[in-house]
């Protein structure tokens, strides 16, 4: 047997499960530290960070089925976290953007969430999160997957 080949495949395999690992683990101290799925999160914040943006817009940016994405905004909405409401020039498009209640829940988020970065993050020395953040973009890269960030993230890149 090729035994590189062998090797390389082992090396690639354990790349893969510490990343699925470590994705599982924060995903659940997150969820655990918050009370809010990761997904709903996800949109809250998108939502916080682009006020009124398209629904349609979202759905681009998650790529995941649009009916998942609708069914989640319409939970939000349910929480009376978020407003849906048609775009005035363009009836077809549905805006979205946080309830009074959504963004008290953002803000409550954001500071159990930067805690819990710099918690995950603690002795890793900066170099070593951009060469972190380059490779996760380079795998996107090489798998077709531009990485899409929202505008005010781009400025942070």
């Amino acid at each position: 047997m090729n035994q590189p080949f062998l090797d390389d495949s082992l090396q690639y395999t354990s790349v893969f499960l510490r990343l699925g690992k470590a994705y599982n683990a924060s995903i659940q101290e997150f969820e655990t530290l918050t009370g809010m799925r990761a997904p709903a999160w996800r949109l809250l914040f998108l939502i916080h960070l682009q006020p009124g943006i398209g629904q349609k817009s979202l759905i681009q940016m998650i790529r995941v089925d649009p009916g998942s994405i609708t069914r989640q905004l319409k939970e939000l909405e349910r929480q009376a976290l978020i407003i849906r409401a048609p775009d005035s020039l363009d009836a077809r498009m549905v805006r979205v953007k946080l309830s009074p209640k959504g963004n008290t829940q953002v803000k409550r988020i954001m500071g159990i969430r930067l805690e819990f970065l710099q918690r995950m993050l603690k002795d890793i020395p900066a170099k070593d999160v951009e060469t972190f953040i380059h490779v996760l973009d380079k795998i996107c890269l090489n798998l077709g997957d531009e990485v899409q960030l929202p505008e005010p993230m781009r400025k942070m890149a």
